[in-house]
């Protein structure tokens, strides 16, 4: 996650306009992987209680996943799969009262439209989430920086399509060198010497053909490259993220 401030979306306890006296519950498909969801865990609490005082903290159900599971279905390409287990989480989360659904990472909104047709509740998505700020910013053409599933597969692109947003990924070899620093290290809570240089020799050319900002489109890039190693618009999708749970869980009228 990026420091306080550094994303561009203004934190959402400051935009809503009715405040609730306690907070919706949300429910969270995490562990996807733990590192960043537990991050997006503690900044939804800290978030409420910033709002709320006194011992006020989010109300969340979760259902965290063995990211070595979710890493393989991924690989087989099971997606398939994929999208039925989630929809059956997601459904058992409404269950336990859950009142919004967040799925915890950009390449898992491979399967939204699965999870949101299996649920009478929202689904908070994380890509409007993203392209939301972009637009605020009034730019229309980004780098996106995530797993190779999110910059090679059309799920992505074409969402923010819709949107009025171009999206542009890395060639190879450059893209997979990406992928494997995610899933190789970033995954595992690890991050190499190097890291940032290698991020940041990959963005480049991107923003040379014509990007006015960087999606991080995985929720682990920010351990490695924030908007403080950037001059151009940086896009927290994870930040982002919770600046819309929050105000879905705090706002009176979302």
């Amino acid at each position: 996650m990026v420091p306080p401030g550094a994303c561009l979306a203004p934190a959402s306890a400051a935009s809503v306009k009715s405040m609730r006296t306690t907070p919706r519950r949300l429910g969270l498909l995490g562990g996807i992987t733990w590192h960043s969801s537990i991050e997006m865990e503690r900044e939804i609490n800290e978030g409420v209680n910033a709002a709320l005082g006194g011992s006020n903290s989010g109300d969340l159900v979760v259902r965290s996943y063995n990211f070595q599971h979710i890493a393989e279905l991924q690989a087989a390409g099971d997606w398939g799969g994929l999208g039925s287990e989630f929809a059956a989480d997601a459904v058992a989360l409404q269950n336990a009262g859950a009142e919004a659904i967040m799925i915890c990472a950009n390449t898992m909104h491979k399967v939204a439209p699965a999870v949101e047709a299996a649920i009478d509740v929202p689904l908070i998505h994380m890509l409007d989430a993203t392209a939301d700020a972009v637009l605020a910013a009034g730019l229309d053409t980004v780098a996106l920086l995530g797993t190779g599933y999110t910059m090679r597969d059309p799920f992505y692109r074409d969402h923010m399509a819709t949107r009025g947003i171009t999206t542009i990924a890395p060639p190879e070899p450059a893209l997979s060198e990406l992928h494997e620093l995610i899933y190789g290290s970033l995954a595992k809570g690890v991050v190499p010497v190097g890291a940032r240089g290698q991020v940041l020799a990959i963005l480049n050319p991107l923003l040379a053909q014509g990007a006015q900002g960087m999606i991080s489109g995985c929720t682990e890039i920010p351990m490695v490259v924030t908007q403080a190693d950037i001059e151009v618009p940086y896009f927290d999708s994870a930040g982002l993220f919770v600046d819309a749970a929050l105000k879905f869980c705090l706002d009176d009228q979302p």
